[in-house]
């Protein structure tokens, strides 16, 4: 096997899966009468759903965004009604969100949506022995770590201010 050549082709596949994902961004999603999610919203929501009383900080960190970007959805979110902001009388510096009831019905309904999603993926997987599978974790989690380094690197050709 052509390394070289494989290594262009994984990268060219994932640059090509990556702008399919991301016009999926462009796609609202209307999960009750008034209320159409967008694809990052929706991840969100999951996201908050998941892991009740996160700050913005544990949020942006679990996403792999920036806080500045869960700033932005949080606020969407808010003005949709599905979570809500606020602040613990022990520590009025921290920011937590929760689901409202809206949200709570949205994330379960979305719960439901997400397990049909992932069915072919699951059955893909059940075609692959354990060994197989184990690789493609590892590959997704090394590429995880590629990504940050590079945009670290990317950063560092530019001053900051420039």
């Amino acid at each position: 096997m052509d390394r070289k050549k494989a290594s262009t082709e994984i990268m060219d596949l994932f640059i090509r899966a990556v702008n399919k994902y991301n016009g999926l961004e462009k796609v609202p999603v209307r999960h009750s009468p008034g209320l159409g999610l967008y694809h990052s919203e929706r991840h969100m929501l999951d996201r908050i759903g998941d892991n009740p009383h996160m700050n913005m900080t544990e949020l942006a960190r679990a996403s792999g965004v920036t806080k500045g970007a869960v700033s932005q959805i949080i606020k969407k979110l808010e003005t949709k009604g599905v979570i809500s902001r606020y602040k613990k009388a022990a520590n009025d510096k921290e920011v937590f969100i929760e689901l409202t009831e809206t949200g709570k019905k949205t994330c379960e309904k979305r719960r439901r949506t997400n397990k049909e999603t992932i069915r072919p993926l699951r059955e893909e997987l059940d075609l692959h022995s354990d060994e197989q599978v184990a690789f493609l974790v590892y590959m997704f989690h090394w590429l995880n770590e590629l990504l940050d380094q590079t945009g670290k690197m990317m950063k560092s050709h530019y001053p900051e201010g420039e």
